[in-house]
C-alpha cells in the first residue's frame, strides 16, 4: 500500500513540476523584455534563472502564479486518482512538497516580487487540494472508475 501511494505522489510530483516547467519556459517566450539574456554555455542556466527573475516584467510572475495553480491541480488530479484512500489528504501533500520546493527556490533566487512570494505561498494548497476534491467528486458520481 505505502509503494502504490508513493508512486502516486511521484507521479502527481512528476505531472505537476512538468507542466509547471512547460509553462515557464512557454512563458519566457511570450515576453521581448527577457530576449537579450543570452545563456552562453550550458553551466550558466543558474545565472540565467537569476537574470530572468531581475528582469521579467510583471506578467511574467503572473503567468506563472497560473501555471503553478495549474500544475498542482493536475498533479493533486493524478495523485488522488492513483491512491487507494485518503485522495485530498495525499493531493494536499502533493501541496505541501510543492510548497516546499517554491520555498527553496525563493531562498535560492531572492529577487522575485514580494506579492509573487505570497502568492507561492497560498497558491499550492488549494489548488492540489481541489485536484484531490475532482477525482472524489468524479468517483462519487461515478464518473470516474474506481476500479483498482
Amino acid at each position: 500500500m505505502w509503494v502504490r501511494n508513493t508512486l502516486a505522489i511521484l507521479a502527481g510530483l512528476a505531472v505537476a513540476m512538468t507542466l509547471i516547467m512547460l509553462a515557464i519556459t512557454a512563458n519566457k517566450v511570450w515576453f521581448d523584455e527577457l530576449d537579450n539574456i543570452v545563456l552562453s554555455q550550458k553551466g550558466d542556466v543558474f545565472y540565467y534563472w537569476q537574470r530572468v527573475i531581475k528582469q521579467a516584467p510583471t506578467n511574467f510572475f503572473i503567468a506563472l502564479l497560473v501555471s503553478c495553480g495549474v500544475g498542482a491541480t493536475i498533479g493533486g488530479v493524478v495523485t488522488a486518482y492513483l491512491v487507494e484512500n485518503a485522495r485530498q489528504a495525499y493531493a494536499l501533500f502533493l501541496g505541501l512538497i510543492l510548497f516546499l520546493m517554491a520555498v527553496a527556490d525563493i531562498i535560492i533566487f531572492t529577487d522575485h516580487p514580494t506579492w509573487y512570494e505570497i502568492g507561492l505561498f497560498i497558491i499550492f494548497f488549494p489548488f492540489s487540494w481541489l485536484g484531490g476534491k475532482i477525482v472524489d467528486e468524479l468517483m462519487k458520481n461515478k464518473l470516474m472508475p474506481n476500479d483498482k
